[in-house]
């Protein structure tokens, strides 16, 4: 019996990295496919409004139960010529990001508004801040700042990439700054 439990753990801890290696293979061929322009949009009229209030929705629910939180301080109407999913997976492993990131008791903030014809989506934790030699590098497929390289922040090292690509496939641009005394990080 005793060896039956121990095998069974083993069968869980090999499902759990099968799971991962699914997840950061999917990652991966997502960047690729970015980054060498064969991501094929599906250009459609994409309510970003609704689009970030959807993933903040989703991530505030799982941020309360390890005492987070992720809310939007203000959201301008916008709509945008783009693609839904790439849409989606730019602001939500920016936020997802941030919540993981966001000192317990905290808030991860969004906001949207207009500037013009462009939509400005603005991201702030109050997590550690990133030391400055790393944030140009942050946006870099699996780069990791130092603090935050154990395997147990369950990222891939990818998402924040794949966020970089996506923006960039629909023209914008993505800026990443400390907040005052380096309490947080402004995602823009």
């Amino acid at each position: 019996k005793r060896f039956q439990a121990e095998d069974d753990l083993a069968l869980a801890k090999i499902g759990q990295e099968a799971d991962r290696l699914n997840e950061l293979i999917g990652q991966l061929l997502v960047l690729s496919r970015l980054e060498s322009g064969a991501e094929l949009m599906a250009m459609e009229s994409v309510d970003l409004t609704a689009l970030l209030r959807s993933v903040v929705a989703d991530a505030d629910f799982e941020a309360t139960l390890s005492g987070r939180r992720v809310v939007v301080l203000a959201a301008d109407q916008a709509t945008i010529a783009g693609s839904r999913e790439l849409l989606r997976r730019a602001v939500e492993n920016i936020i997802r990001n941030a919540a993981r990131y966001t000192a317990p008791g905290t808030r991860v903030e969004a906001s949207l508004s207009r500037e013009g014809d462009r939509a400005l989506v603005v991201v702030r934790d109050y997590g550690p801040g990133v030391p400055a030699a790393d944030l140009p590098h942050l946006f870099q497929p699996f780069y990791r700042v130092a603090k935050a390289r154990e395997r147990e922040t369950g990222g891939t090292g990818i998402g924040l990439a794949i966020a970089m690509q996506a923006v960039k496939t629909h023209g914008g641009t993505v800026c990443v700054q400390n907040a005052d005394q380096s309490k947080g990080l402004i995602v823009t």
